[in-house]
């Protein structure tokens, strides 16, 4: 329950936190297991009990029974490595990992950072001397601490032949100097280095934590409160959070200045249904960060890996940059574990640094360590686990479902994912969320096939039925020998006897242009019309059914490689011939894209920006 207390002209929040000196409920005082209360005093209150005892308390006399308030610092983040820099960037500027690493590539080569692969935190004496003037430079003495910081690596397999993540030189540029120098991403991810570089040598800031408690002398209710007395680093840098509910550092919440004893108004008492959340599930940046913690990969690898689980289709990115695991992934997580479970376990990576480290140090023999690996000592070797037998039914199995007897596996096929029942079977979606899956899906999908096909029209010409299937790769039309999938956007319930009969018509003749016939299709990668040797993809705002001939002529005359165009400008994306990115034009000018910019995205401002680049460069 919240409640919104008024004293001394303002407003704050709080929560019911006990009854009686019993405990309220909240999401920590469950059992994660088995749901069950911890402890028998904590109070459960419903949506009813919530209610009941808002009408019955809000009038009561409310003061201030606690007060507590502690001055804290809070210490610099450290330099940019490898793996902190890929989290900030896809946290702040919406990239992957990959094409953090891509941007950062760029700056490194035109000198603008040190080496962009390091997992050390250290910072040379020229870039300790080089940030400490910018810092008097830019922010003031006040800001500036009287020695400079030094940072230890912390991880024990850390590889520190390089320095941190930083602006390169004795000097260092502020991010307005690369205007025009660089795009804006490049830019974008430089001011962050520059402003993250900056931060870890300046002072701590200074807070204030406050927890005040409000009471009817029966009934408490908390509100922690946040100033900050001094900004210090946080003046310049704030590092992002992964999850919504985390307040960033510089947040404050400002209570009212009272003392203990003192008198306040409850408003208004709400109930909140609350319910306890699963963990969250891993964003780019949230598992470079478990990577890194568990000693899985090297700074060098982080984006690579990312690229690989989804490029594999073992993750589906949602949103920004949350992944979810898909049935391919959780059958290869099934296979390895079942066969190859030493490969897998997640201190595999930091045990095979150690022993390279024992290598390098001469306490282990090379050639006596790879025989282990592969021939084995103690236990089966490499060579062993490649040759054993591998059960392919129990290999293909991901998971079992049992309901009212009936047995259902959920399968990896050399087409894709399926589930069976006794010997039926149906094509599972393979962007499903394993998660959301359930045996209602399968049920539905196993009734609709017993169905069998359902007439939907009459073909206008051979008067032989037209029926509607559903395949591998969804629902089809189907008339004799000929099929027709659906237009895109199209679901069952619109078809009707007569969109049927025109799609299963296809192709057809809508008028002409120079002396050919112009013809609709619906073809394998969607619908598109042809003029002799002239072919054209029909957009997405136009119904392939309705579309005109005046408007197929305009698309036979338009540019087929021109991606987007700008209203008021000469400015136009086009698309890159040869597997090459998409590119801005401009008369004679020509600017590729930088990779991570969608080209469907890129604005005006930003194309301009890159064609007076390209312009002022030559």
């Amino acid at each position: 329950m919240q409640g919104e207390f008024t004293a001394s002209d303002t407003n704050f929040t709080a929560n019911l936190i006990t009854i009686n000196n019993n405990p309220v409920a909240t999401g920590s005082s469950f059992n994660k297991e088995t749901g069950k209360l911890l402890k028998d005093n904590i109070i459960l209150l419903d949506k009813n009990k919530s209610e009941d005892l808002s009408n019955l308390i809000k009038g009561n006399d409310w003061s201030v029974a606690f007060l507590e308030t502690k001055p804290v610092m809070q210490h610099p983040y450290p330099p940019f490595i490898t793996s902190t820099l890929q989290q900030e960037g896809i946290r702040k500027l919406n990239l992957n990992a990959t094409q953090v690493m891509s941007v950062a590539q760029k700056l490194y080569e035109n000198g603008f950072i040190t080496y962009m692969r390091t997992d050390s935190i250290n910072l040379s004496s020229e870039a300790l001397n080089a940030c400490r003037t910018e810092i008097k430079k830019r922010y003031g003495d006040e800001y500036l601490p009287d020695s400079p910081r030094i940072y230890k690596t912390k991880a024990k397999n850390a590889q520190e032949a390089h320095e941190a993540i930083r602006p390169s030189g004795s000097t260092f540029k502020h991010p307005d100097e690369l205007t025009g120098q660089v795009n804006d991403l490049e830019l974008k991810l430089y001011k962050l280095i520059w402003k993250r570089t900056m931060a870890c040598q300046m002072k701590s800031a200074k807070l204030e934590n406050t927890t005040m408690h409000i009471s009817d002398n029966e009934h408490v209710f908390e509100s922690k409160g946040k100033v900050i007395t001094f900004d210090g680093f946080l003046k310049a840098y704030v590092e992002s959070k992964d999850y919504k509910e985390n307040d960033a550092d510089d947040k404050e919440n400002v209570l009212p200045n009272l003392n203990k004893g003192d008198s306040t108004t409850c408003n208004t008492l709400l109930p909140k249904q609350h319910f306890t959340k699963p963990i969250h599930r891993y964003t780019e940046a949230s598992l470079v960060k478990e990577l890194e913690k568990l000693g899985i990969g090297r700074p060098s690898t982080y984006a690579s890996i990312m690229k690989k689980i989804i490029d594999k289709g073992y993750v589906n990115r949602e949103g920004k940059s949350t992944l979810i695991p898909t049935f391919t992934g959780y059958a290869i997580v099934n296979f390895l574990e079942k066969y190859f479970d030493d490969l897998v376990n997640l201190k595999y990576t930091a045990q095979m640094e150690d022993n390279l480290d024992s290598i390098a140090d001469g306490v282990l023999h090379k050639t006596e360590y790879l025989k282990q690996v592969y021939f084995g000592k103690d236990e089966q070797g490499l060579k062993d686990k490649l040759d054993q037998e591998f059960d392919k039914n129990i290999s293909r199995t991901i998971l079992s479902i049992t309901e009212n007897d009936k047995i259902i596996d959920v399968k990896i096929g050399r087409y894709g994912i399926y589930a069976q029942l006794g010997d039926k079977r149906v094509t599972i979606d393979e962007s499903l969320p394993p998660s959301e899956f359930d045996i209602d899906i399968v049920n539905k999908q196993l009734a609709d096939k017993l169905k069998g096909d359902k007439e939907v029209g009459i073909h206008p010409e051979t008067k032989e039925p037209i029926y509607l299937k559903n395949g591998k790769f969804g629902i089809y039309l189907n008339c004799e020998k000929k099929n027709k999938g659906l237009l895109p956007g199209m679901t069952e319930e619109d078809i009707t006897p007569e969109i049927a009969s025109r799609l299963i018509t296809l192709p057809q003749s809508i008028g002409d242009f120079e002396g050919d016939n112009i013809m609709v299709d619906n073809g394998k990668f969607g619908p598109y019309i042809r003029c002799g040797k002239l072919t054209r993809s029909v957009p997405k705002d136009k119904n392939l059914l309705e579309l005109s001939e005046e408007e197929a002529i305009t698309l036979l005359k338009s540019d087929p490689s021109v991606v987007k165009k700008f209203k008021g400008s000469d400015i136009v994306v086009k698309k890159g011939r040869f597997n090459r990115g998409d590119y801005i034009q401009l008369g004679k000018v020509n600017v590729s894209i930088p990779k991570g910019v969608s080209s469907e995205d890129i604005s005006l401002e930003e194309a301009e920006e890159l064609i007076n680049q390209k312009s002022q460069k030559k």
